[in-house]
């Protein structure tokens, strides 16, 4: 870890999103050879929990994608095509960059778009590289934490907000909707055709990229 490039974090990152989209295709062929066989049944249930999960996947893989950049940039590290952006506060070494980024909130949100944009502008000139990369996908982000959420919590608030964020992107609410089956739905009027778990993982991958160019 005391190694790690930004370029290394880059190509790593990238191939836990590509895992993440392999697993549900894998997952889909499992479901169409294994739902013939009554011992071993492979129900439409258990593929949704499984994009579920690899959604999850692709969200905390963002999360330590972030926290990681800036930890690196701060330490003066450069991108494979040489950026590296101005600091505002140089850390004696990686341990003291946890500590001030860990100064900043009460605990180090990675997954509020405005908090890392806030973030981003405390520790860096301009905020970039996160700023410009961030901010415009900020509605796009917010969704995707609202997922996460319900996901992860069983709570009628969380509910609420998901199924708000499927009726508004389908202008209608499936019976029985849950996020595992919204993810693979495809995403409307979007070419190539691409659900919806594919279209917010190659999002996840450009901010990414753009973050750390090449």
């Amino acid at each position: 870890m005391a190694n790690r490039t930004p370029g290394k974090l880059l190509s790593d990152t990238v191939n836990e999103f590509e895992g993440s989209i392999q697993l549900t295709a894998r997952a889909s062929v499992w479901q169409n050879h294994l739902q013939y066989y009554h011992a071993a049944r492979f129900k439409r249930e258990h593929f949704t929990q499984i994009v579920g999960l690899a959604f999850m996947k692709s969200f905390l893989t963002w999360e330590a994608f972030l926290e990681e950049a800036f930890i690196l940039y701060l330490l003066g590290k450069k991108s494979p095509n040489g950026y590296a952006p101005a600091r505002h506060a140089i850390p004696m070494n990686r341990q003291h960059a946890v500590e001030l980024l860990a100064s900043d909130a009460r605990h180090t949100d990675w997954t509020a778009a405005t908090r890392v944009v806030s973030r981003a502008n405390r520790f860096f000139k301009g905020g970039h590289p996160f700023v410009n990369v961030i901010r415009p996908q900020s509605n796009l982000l917010d969704n995707l934490k609202t997922i996460r959420n319900a996901l992860s919590h069983e709570s009628e608030e969380a509910t609420d907000k998901f199924e708000s964020l499927v009726r508004n992107e389908l202008t209608f609410l499936p019976l029985r909707m849950v996020p595992g089956t919204f993810l693979m739905m495809l995403k409307p009027q979007h070419t190539p055709p691409k659900t919806y778990l594919q279209f917010y993982t190659e999002t996840f991958r450009s901010m990414a990229e753009a973050i750390i160019p090449s």
